[in-house]
């Protein structure tokens, strides 16, 4: 059975229709992968820079990762016994207003954010920790309510890489088009 190979660097460039440089920062991007048993993984967000281009470490995969199973953590298995294909791609509005209905419904019921702001040190340490995570949540949501990819028409999610990473990869280097007119 073949592996997944998380590789060293990945970078993604985003091209225009007519095949130039596509200069727009804040596209928001993901990579999904295929589970062999439990469930599929998908790791987000990653956002392109000034000039278009997104430049993902293995590092930054395996942070993703991390904070996607903390969720479920016994519903995945480890990325390196999944399969070895996996989906690079631009989120939809259809995913995005799911993701931003789903986590504002559930942190507008939290409050240990309210309770650090009040009490701050005075909070015992879980509290303080959850707090923590709130902030963290927080700020992920607004990363995914001000993506760039708000501003678009794509209703579905566009998948820009379909490869196998199967092998000891240093680099990988795409160049992928979008056209947001």
């Amino acid at each position: 059975m073949q592996t997944l190979f998380i590789p060293d660097k990945i970078e993604i460039n985003f091209m225009d229709a007519g095949n130039k440089p596509f200069r727009q920062e804040s596209i928001l991007v993901g990579i999904k992968t295929f589970a062999n048993h439990k469930n599929d993984i998908d790791l987000s967000p990653f956002l392109t820079d000034k000039s278009g281009t997104v430049i993902i470490t293995s590092q930054d995969i395996k942070n993703r990762f991390d904070n996607f199973v903390s969720y479920g953590l016994m519903d995945y298995s480890s990325l390196e016994t999944a399969k070895p294909e996996i989906e690079i791609y631009a989120w939809g509005n259809k995913s995005l207003d799911q993701y931003i209905n789903y986590w504002t419904k559930l942190l507008a019921g939290k409050k240990n954010l309210k309770q650090f702001e009040m009490w701050g040190d005075k909070l015992g340490k879980f509290q303080q920790e959850f707090a923590k995570i709130e902030i963290k949540e927080r700020e992920e949501l607004k990363i995914f309510e001000t993506c760039f990819n708000r501003t678009t028409k794509f209703y579905n999610d566009i998948i820009l890489v379909k490869e196998k990473w199967d092998k000891t990869n240093s680099e990988l280097n795409y160049k992928v088009k979008l056209d947001a007119k």
